[in-house]
This record gives C-alpha cells, structure tokens and sequence, in this order.
C-alpha cells in the first residue's frame, strides 16, 4: 500500500470512529430526554445517532475510495436546522448548540469549515439577542464561545499537523524530494496562483541518463539519491522538486520566466559536469514548459514526459 493510500485510510478510521462515538453519545442523550419525558427531543436525538451511524457504514463500504461531501453537508445543515429553530420552541436545544462547532471543523476542511460556523454564529448571536434575557445571553454566549475557540484551536493544529504529516508522507525516500501525487497538489494550487495574479508558470523536466535504467537495485538507487541531491542544491528557495513514477523530474518554478528557467538548466548541467562520481551525468537532459491557461494538470504532466521521451 502507498502511503498516501495509507494516510487516507487512517483518516477514514478517525472519521468512521468519531461518527460512532458521536452516535453513542447522542443515543445516551436520548435516553436521558425519553426518562424527562420530552420525547420530541429524545426523538431528534436518536434520529441524528442513526445517520451518524448510518453515515459510518457508508464510508465503510466506500473504503478508501473518496466519499460524497453531500451525507456530511445533509448532517450538518440538519443539525444547525435544528438548533436554530429548536431555541425559539424550548430552552433544551440550547444544549445542542455547543456540538455544532465542533462537529463542523471536524468534517470539513479548515477554510470550508470557518465560513460555515461563521454564518451560524452569525445567525446564532441574532436569535440569542432577541430569546433570550441579558443574564442567560451572557452565560449561553461565553459557554458557546469557549466551544468555538476550542474548535479553531483544534482545527488549526490538526490542519498545521497534517500539512506536515502530507508533506513527509509525500516525501520520495530515496531522493528526498516530492513524489508525483504532491506535485499534483501544488501543481493544482500553483495553476490557480498563476490565474489569479497573472504570473508565469514555468515547468522544468530532467530526465536521468538512460543507462541508468539497467543497473541494479542498489546501484540505481544510489545514483537517483545523489541526483537528487545536485537538483536540490540548484533550487531557489521558492522552487520545488518532484520525482515522478517514472524516475524523471519535475521542478516548479512559481513567479519565474524562461530566463529563470535556463539558468537553472546552466547551474544544473555545470554542477553535473564538475562530478566525477558517477557516469553518464553528461547525458542528463533538461526541458522546460510553460503552463497555459488552458492546461490542466494531467495534459501538463504528459506533455513534458513526451518531450523528454523524444529528447531521449
């Protein structure tokens, strides 16, 4: 298994693993309104456990395969529904709202999830301004307060956390530099980057000798790691380099022009041709391309591994 495949599924865990504690809780508070005879309450409450739980059972048979956003989207809207309508019948779905923050930066990334609980708070402070006396306000809006912050805070180390996770996950161990699937990543937000401010994109491809190819295992391996090393040393602090699944390279030069470019290629050949470690560094070839607005980000990829592949 990949480890990015891996990484997904540990977080398919965590999700199907909190959706079940949430429906156990939440079937405990069903109880616990059913023996206070507000039965509406108690129903609501095991309603939301069974589509928890029901969710949970889907992500298990999707499996590693991505999950619709639109059963986390349904759940959500439900229980903010809820909330807000609820407060305006009874002072027992109070209680509810403290969840929502919680449960929304859980499912939802980090940028999604700030604009959605900012909307509800909005909505929330409204209808608490106009229910609710000046005494109750003040504890209702301090408590759901603490919940919220304790959610961001949550939500900001677990993003921070798995950027860094998905960095080292995405890591080549034998080059140390970026694998295809995280060039797909950065390519995405660099693409969109270049669109917004109108700068140039450019897209340089290395290609290892071709005799490489034929050694052994260990040999071969130990030719990738110190080619790795030479192109790493070539890269400004703002360029980044990708080993793809066919032992070529990609290197992503954001804000830079063809110029930029060729000196690279000239540092990079130069410091290869001062080496004498290994033979065939003078083979090594070195195409650059430009992204296009119409491009995307498979056509990109495939364009410059066929002019590599005829370079060859």
């Amino acid at each position: 298994m990949e480890k990015a495949q891996f990484h997904t599924l540990v977080v398919l865990q965590v999700k199907v693993l909190y959706c079940l504690f949430a429906a156990l809780g939440l079937s405990v508070i069903a109880v616990l309104d059913l023996i206070e005879s507000t039965n509406v309450y108690a129903a609501v409450a095991a309603g939301f456990s069974v589509l928890l739980l029901l969710y949970a059972v889907y992500l298990l048979m999707r499996g590693h395969k991505r999950a619709s956003p639109y059963p986390e989207w349904a759940l959500v809207f439900l229980l903010c529904l809820f909330t807000l309508f609820g407060m305006q019948q009874a002072d027992q779905a109070t209680h509810w709202i403290y969840f929502v923050p919680g449960y929304v930066y859980f499912l939802f990334p980090f940028h999604v999830a700030t604009y959605v609980a900012l909307v509800y708070s909005t909505a929330l402070f409204l209808l608490i301004v106009q229910e609710y006396d000046s005494y109750l306000r003040l504890q209702i809006l301090f408590t759901y307060a603490a919940c919220y912050l304790f959610a961001v805070m949550y939500a900001m180390l677990n993003e921070r956390n798995n950027r860094g996770l998905i960095e080292i996950i995405n890591t080549d161990p034998v080059t140390q530099v970026y694998n295809e699937y995280q060039l797909q990543l950065d390519l995405n937000k660099e693409m969109t980057r270049a669109d917004r401010q109108s700068s140039e994109l450019i897209l340089v491809g290395v290609a290892i000798p071709p005799r490489w190819h034929t050694l052994k295992a260990e040999d071969y391996e130990q030719r990738l790691s110190f080619f790795g090393k030479k192109l790493k040393r070539c890269l400004r602090k703002y360029d980044t380099c990708y080993r793809l699944n066919s032992d070529n390279f990609i290197i992503l030069m954001p804000h830079s022009s063809s110029d930029d470019a060729e000196r690279l290629q000239e540092d990079l050949l130069d410091d290869l041709a001062g080496s004498e470690r290994f033979e065939g560094l003078t083979q090594v070839k070195v195409v650059q391309d430009v992204y296009l607005p119409e491009d995307d980000i498979p056509s990109m990829i495939k364009r410059i591994q066929e002019v590599l592949s005829n370079v060859q």
